[in-house]
């Protein structure tokens, strides 16, 4: 892929903000298998990121009942 893209990602970038990837690990929009490997592709920076995946949650999981945060 050419880094020219406006849809190019520099994700060693180490001056960005932190990052959090949330997901539902019964969302079939976005697989949780999908957010662990963009979790992986930011493995090179230093900036902080996390990935935090909720049980029985689907792509929509913050407006289902029960969202505690």
């Amino acid at each position: 892929m050419s880094k020219n893209l406006p849809t190019a990602v520099n994700t060693s970038n180490t001056t960005r903000g932190p990052l959090l990837l949330v997901s539902g690990q019964e969302d079939h929009m976005v697989p949780a298998v999908v957010m662990r490997a963009e979790y992986k592709q930011y493995g090179s920076s230093a900036a902080v990121i996390e990935l935090k995946q909720f049980a029985d949650r689907v792509h929509s999981l913050t407006v289902h009942g029960g969202w505690s945060g």
